[in-house]
């Protein structure tokens, strides 16, 4: 039995491991110099669709003169608007920050290479997707100077220019003083008939990746093109050609861990998008059939990926919150530590009071495992005698062995299957505490500051990623939290019966399990370490009272 232990202790630590990685693969993104499967090459080496070409991206990297900007101030964000190309050239979220201080600056999520121009480009293009117009040198007129909105509040920015051919282009973009997502309606009146369609572009920086940042895994673009997310991850577009994403396309944008931009065309079933890498960076340009009144209308997003959020945004936009295939358990537990949060205001307390709850729902299914580990403790001196008397006899040792489960009623399995099957319950927290946002810069106490960030220890490199929670002892950093989480899995073992294994075994798995884990949760974001910590002391606290209720077991 104690080697089913083992054996599911082991599949824990694959699934933990291994779920990451795996997820990466649900989605597989093409290899560097690959199109997507709606993509065929051409002999240039760049991609377009088999049975339709879409609009192809143009170089605007020019930056546009300066002019006065509009500023746009509502409850949530500080956008600035400039007339120049009518592009958004900042927008600073209020209630994040750029670090953990309190006096840090509102975080910035516009962020643009060098000599690019800003996001929010608009773009005509022919149904053939050969002849494109922008307005990148278009210098627009607002009509107005600065917007403020707060509550229900809901106002708009007009702005008006002339295109090169002639045309007349006109920008409307409509804010709400208590929500994210804002509204762009561009309108060419008297641009080429040839121009079918209108677009939106959005320019994202790249920034340098660094080496072992667990951050890079989540930054690229998304777009979910009919019923599926497709995401690729801004290391593995650098150097790929165009790729091209076929009608209905709800949404396209780029994002982080945490936070997203993203373009919402009114009419999925009548856009394409376009997702081109570029030095330094990525551009997105989402286009719709241009309407009998010469407009397109977009809903953008530029904010948390905070799931209650993106849900009322609507168009499954909360599906860019990747939960894997748990999320039906990680979603409502992320619901229920939002709730704890409102009474507590600590997503600390909140994450032990969760895992308290989860440890009192599973404490039939603990309860019964523990029972099955004694059950076959005692049977292991006639395990063992039927070894050695039927070593030889691999056929009749098993049906020994069954027959001596039968005879005292023990399920071999009985032990592993209660364990089983809390897996997914606990695949399902780890992702969801993994994805919130809300533990973004949530303190708990004492030195752990940030729940989203990992403890610093005294390796080389630590810390210069994204900053730790530190307690140093002589200067020295230790990670106290891990260290705990690994003192607590050694006592764990120690308690847990122990069957069928040789004294040099036990010593060796109560060691060795204990240390992986150790070295494994010591880039875990501390907001997971205090979870697996926190079960770890209450499921020590059951095995205590399991075996003090049932005291050394007596062979049967």
């Amino acid at each position: 039995m104690e080697r089913r232990a083992i054996v599911a202790a082991v599949l824990c630590l694959i699934v933990l491991v291994g779920y990451q990685e795996a997820l990466r693969y649900l989605y597989p993104a093409p290899p560097s110099g690959e199109a997507t499967s709606t993509d065929a090459p051409t002999p240039d080496g760049t991609s377009v669709a088999k049975h339709e070409a879409a609009p192809q991206p143009i170089d605007d990297a020019v930056s546009p003169p300066p002019t006065e900007p509009v500023i746009v101030d509502t409850e949530l964000f500080t956008a600035r608007i400039e007339t120049a190309g009518g592009r958004i050239s900042s927008l600073k979220l209020k209630a994040f920050r750029a670090a953990v201080g309190a006096d840090s600056e509102p975080l910035e999520l516009i962020q643009v290479a060098s000599g690019a121009a800003a996001p929010l480009g608009a773009r005509l293009a022919s149904d053939d997707g050969k002849v494109v117009e922008d307005d990148t040198r278009v210098l627009y007129t607002a009509d107005r100077s600065e917007l403020t909105l707060r509550g229900a509040e809901t106002q708009a920015i007009v702005l008006r220019g002339t295109l090169p051919s002639g045309g007349t282009i006109e920008k409307k973009l409509t804010f709400s003083g208590a929500s994210y997502p804002f509204s762009v309606e561009v309108t060419a009146t008297g641009a080429p008939a040839q121009l079918g369609r209108i677009g939106l572009g959005w320019r994202h920086q790249i920034g340098e990746v660094v080496s072992g940042d667990p951050e890079a895994h989540y930054r690229g673009t998304l777009v979910l093109e009919d019923k599926k997310v497709v995401r690729d991850l801004a290391t593995s577009l650098a150097g790929s050609p165009v790729k091209i994403f076929q009608p209905p396309v709800r949404w396209a944008g780029y994002a982080d861990h945490y936070f997203l931009a993203a373009l919402m065309p009114e009419e999925p079933a009548a856009s394409r998008a376009t997702v081109s890498p570029e030095n330094g960076g990525i551009q997105l340009l989402v286009t719709s059939a241009r309407s009998s009144t010469d407009s397109a209308r977009f809903t953008v997003f530029v904010g948390p990926k905070d799931v209650e959020v993106l849900t009322t945004v609507g168009n499954q936009l909360e599906r860019a919150v990747d939960f894997g295939w748990f999320s039906f358990l990680a979603v409502p537990l992320l619901r229920l530590l939002k709730a704890f949060h409102r009474i507590t205001g600590n997503y600390g307390v909140d994450i032990v009071l969760l895992t308290i709850l989860i440890k009192v729902l599973f404490i039939p299914l603990t309860n019964r495992s523990m029972k099955s580990m004694r059950d076959m403790q005692r049977l292991q001196p006639q395990m063992a005698k039927l070894r050695e008397k039927f070593k030889d006899d691999r056929e009749r040792l098993n049906k020994e062995m069954i027959e001596l489960y039968r005879r005292h009623r023990v399920n071999p399995l009985g032990g592993c299957l209660p364990m089983l099957l809390q897996f997914p319950v606990f695949i399902g927290l780890y992702q969801a505490l993994s994805q919130a946002i809300e533990l973004r810069h949530a303190r708990f106490a004492f030195w752990v500051h940030d729940l989203s960030a990992h403890e610093c220890y005294p390796w080389p490199g630590q810390g210069t990623i994204s900053g730790c929670n530190e307690f140093a002892i002589l200067g020295l950093p230790l990670p106290i939290l891990v260290l705990l989480m690994g003192g607590s899995m050694i006592l764990q073992q120690y308690l847990a019966p122990s069957t069928g294994m040789d004294p040099a075994q036990q010593r060796m798995m109560l060691v060795l399990m204990p240390v992986m884990f150790t070295v494994m949760f010591i880039n875990f974001p501390s907001g997971l370490v205090l979870y697996w910590l926190v079960n770890n002391v209450l499921t020590i606290a059951q095995q205590w009272w399991s075996n003090r209720e049932a005291p050394a077991s007596q062979p049967a």
